[in-house]
């Protein structure tokens, strides 16, 4: 807060040179008294008009000529020292209100923190033990001993007691509370408070995962005073600044001191600047050292002492000082420090980490712990003896802090990790109701559907696959992206851009649009279930010539250059035979295929010629997990969900999202694909995975030249899209079985599948696959498909199946008895 007079030019200590200044023109004005005398009379001499005088004038003494000169030059003085004093006066009144107007602004632009789903912990939950301790240090939880603090745990045996933060969540604010969570081998059993009352479900504080700072790149925590420990304003006080509490914005006694130690020691041990000064260099001046740039950082110093009280201007430090560099982000103040460096809130650290990060003050660069921990080591201890002298810690306390270790934390542990690609994504969910001014100021928190352990087990697929099929294939500049989401919401859990992991860089999940090959086999068999069609039904895979308006005839050909006569429309899906399926598409008619992709993805085909039928239509990754997410939820499409809501500083509710479901194909088609695509994972092009019978469905797909790899499929709970290729376009020799399935195996490996569940359905038979002949599993390669009971099945040769005649399905059809 602003001093509580409003005038700080009125606190003398702050510009007690300007009395003195004006005190002492106005004696040497004053003296002697004739001269002053003499010069009054002169002027009132020179003022009157002449009048005729009756008697003789006054005899007056003329002054000496030295007196006149002298008088001469003090009113020059008095003159010069008048305009002097109103220049910097109106000078001081700019810097006060530029000062005032940007303190007063900045310091309180608080940016918007970015946070992932929380875990949700229950009995019955498949989450291991090891993996709940991950989850707990994911977000700062430190082991200890009894767990009494919060932001701790403690491992006995089978249980975890767990001393939990209070956190606002989006729907409620909860308080800090112990809990008890007991494990066994398949997961979670139970979960209690310490006198045994028993918890149905309670969510662990959630990790942030990125926050929207201002475009100069800023991003900090802002604290209040009571939420900064004692122990680092004091030591702030100890290092930085002995004299804070009785300088006015600068100290002569401090600049000579910290000269006279830097050059005893040989080395820089302590600076000159103030922490005002400080606080001047980050708000308003650049690095350039120069006298000018120095004289306007005192004067600021005293201003802002003057206008600002001791703890509004720590507490400002507190809050902006530069703490190091994260890519093109800026961490500034203890609080984001603490997060960054630590991995868990300021008021949870301890002394050494407390010195630790009033040593990078010095030099952030100079003092990276991550880059140069030796030195920071150093700088600590050196803060830690300086606290012990000043009696801020005991000799056992200081001791104890110099023997840890620099527990600065990194990889998926380091405080305030980012996931660039999926931030794009709240980045366009946020842009139609907030603009980048108030993401970047208002404090706002918004909570996401990220799940970080999915989002780094998506990455390391990503990452490690391709690095082995580069070995292995003898490839190079090999890129992937790949989407995973809930099945049902389009909830979006993990969203990976690319190889490099945190790259903030071009998002091939959202931006890579790339013709998406087999993957559009899908919509054309859904087309042909629309029109009643069936799975079983006989079309030809043999050579076919289609006539294109304007261009050339259009003649494909199957992948491996061969026809295979007469396949069920289940085969040309599973082996993705492209002369079946273009066959198919032309019995059922482009136009109606064309619409069936517009219902299903909410936008228009944009390939008006027939190879649109085998996928060469461009889409991103994050649009084809859409597509196939329509499928997995039984119909409806469901667009990609980043955000559940949005909450002020204070905890009150912006903005709720809720789900967006629309009904745009019959669940009855649905459910039939669904059961085509898992026949694909079992026996046709998706059946080299390590979860090809797993009750998963999927389709693989790879673009002309093999200059696309992909790979979509759902399971119970998620559905996934992966593309792999370059970025240049060029054929890399990898299909959608050898490439992008390759890198979704290992994701769902660590996810975990869950089989998908159907309803109970009396069509529902065992076909075999190559023929759409109705067959025992014993006796042939057999996937079951629902086939409508008016449909005449084939029943293969030698395998005993006794088909009901049509007078049996006639009398079930009218529900006739015998």
């Amino acid at each position: 807060m602003a001093a509580s007079s409003g005038l700080w030019i009125l606190r003398t200590r702050h510009v007690l040179f300007l009395p003195a200044f004006f005190a002492f023109t106005a004696l040497v004005c004053r003296f002697p008294p004739r001269i002053a005398r003499f010069a009054h009379g002169e002027a009132l001499a020179k003022a009157k008009p002449k009048a005729k005088a009756k008697r003789a004038p006054r005899k007056t003494t003329a002054p000496k000529p030295r007196w006149r000169w002298l008088k001469r030059l003090l009113w020059l003085l008095f003159i010069v020292g008048l305009i002097l004093a109103v220049l910097f006066a109106g000078y001081m009144w700019y810097l006060d209100r530029t000062i005032t107007k940007v303190f007063d602004g900045r310091r309180w632009s608080v940016p918007a923190r970015v946070y992932a789903a929380p875990l949700e912990l229950y009995g019955g939950s498949s989450l291991k033990q090891k993996a709940f301790v991950a989850e707990l240090e994911r977000v700062g939880y430190v082991r200890s001993v009894s767990a009494a603090a919060s932001g701790t745990y403690r491992v006995e045996g089978d249980r975890v007691r767990v001393h939990l933060r209070p956190f606002q969540f989006a729907d409620r604010a909860r308080e800090a509370e112990v809990i008890d969570v007991r494990f066994r081998t398949q997961g979670i059993t139970d979960i209690a408070r310490p006198n045994d009352f028993p918890v149905p479900l309670i969510r662990l504080d959630p990790p942030v995962i990125g926050s929207f700072f201002p475009q100069h790149g800023e991003d900090r925590l802002v604290l209040t005073p009571d939420q900064v420990p004692q122990l680092l304003t004091e030591g702030l006080k100890s290092v930085e600044d002995r004299v804070f509490d009785q300088h006015v914005g600068f100290s002569v006694r401090g600049i000579a001191r910290a000269m006279w130690v830097n050059l005893t020691a040989g080395e820089l041990k302590q600076g000159g600047s103030t922490l005002t000064q400080q606080l001047v260099k980050s708000y308003f001046l650049d690095n350039r050292r120069t006298l000018e740039r120095k004289v306007k950082e005192l004067a600021m110093a005293v201003i802002l002492d003057a206008r600002y009280t001791k703890e509004d201007l720590l507490n400002a430090y507190v809050n902006e000082i530069f703490l190091g560099q994260n890519g093109t982000r800026a961490i500034h103040g203890f609080g984001l420090g603490a997060q960054f460096y630590f991995n868990k809130p300021l008021e949870e650290l301890t002394a050494d980490e407390i010195a630790t990060l009033i040593a990078i003050i010095r030099g952030p660069s100079y003092y990276n712990p991550f880059r140069h921990p030796e030195r920071a080591l150093a700088r600590r201890n050196l803060v830690l003896d300086i606290m012990r002298g000043d009696g801020l810690l005991t000799d056992a306390e200081a001791q104890t802090a110099k023997d840890r270790p620099l527990a600065v934390v990194k990889g998926e542990r380091k405080g305030g990790s980012y996931y660039p690609a999926f931030m794009d994504l709240v980045r366009q969910s946020l842009a139609a109701q907030y603009s980048r001014a108030d993401l970047g100021s208002q404090g706002l928190a918004i909570f996401t559907t990220l799940v970080p352990r999915l989002q780094d087990a998506t990455q390391s697929a990503v990452t490690e696959t391709l690095t082995r099929l580069e070995k292995q294939r003898g490839k190079s500049d090999l890129e992937a992206a790949a989407v995973v989401a809930d099945g049902q919401t389009g909830e979006v859990l993990a969203l990976v851009g690319g190889r490099r992991a945190g790259y903030d860089g071009f998002n091939r999940a959202m931006h890579a649009k790339r013709p998406i090959g087999s993957l559009m086999k899908p919509v054309v068999v859904l087309t042909a279930l629309q029109q009643n069609r069936e799975l079983v039904e006989l079309v030809a895979d043999t050579p076919i010539e289609i006539a294109q308006q304007g261009s050339e005839p259009w003649a494909p050909k199957n992948f491996d250059g061969q026809s295979h006569g007469d396949v069920p429309v289940v085969r040309a899906l599973g082996d993705s035979l492209n002369l079946a399926t273009v066959r198919l598409a032309e019995q059922v008619g482009f136009d109606a295929i064309r619409a069936t992709y517009q219902r299903l993805t909410g936008q228009a085909a944009s390939n008006r010629f027939p190879s649109f039928v085998l996928g060469a239509e461009p889409m991103s990754p994050l649009q084809v997990t859409e597509l196939y997410a329509t499928f997995a939820s039984g119909g409806f499409r469901t667009p990609s969900k980043a955000v559940v809501a949005v909450l002020q500083e204070d905890g009150q509710a912006l903005h709720q999202y809720p789900f967006d479901l629309e009904p745009v194909i019959p669940g009855d088609q649905a459910e039939r694909l669904t059961y085509a695509l898992e026949a694909a994972m079992r026996h046709g092009t998706g059946k080299g995975s390590r979860h090809a019978g797993a009750g998963v469905a999927g389709k693989t797909g790879t673009s002309n030249d093999n200059r696309d790899s992909w790979f979509a499929a759902y399971d119970g709970r998620t559905v996934s899209a992966v593309w792999v290729g370059r970025d240049d376009n060029t054929p890399m020799g990898l299909t959608g079985g050898s490439g992008a399935l390759a890198v979704w195996d290992p994701i769902m490996s660590a996810v975990g599948v869950e089989a998908i569940t159907h309803i109970e359905a009396e069509d529902l038979h065992d076909i075999e696959f190559d023929t759409g002949m109705l067959a025992h599993p014993g006796c042939a390669e057999t996937a079951p498909l629902r086939v409508k009971d008016s449909y005449a099945l084939r029943p293969k040769p030698g395998c005993g199946i006794k088909q009901r005649d049509w007078r049996s399905r006639l009398k079930d059809w009218f529900n006739i008895e015998d």
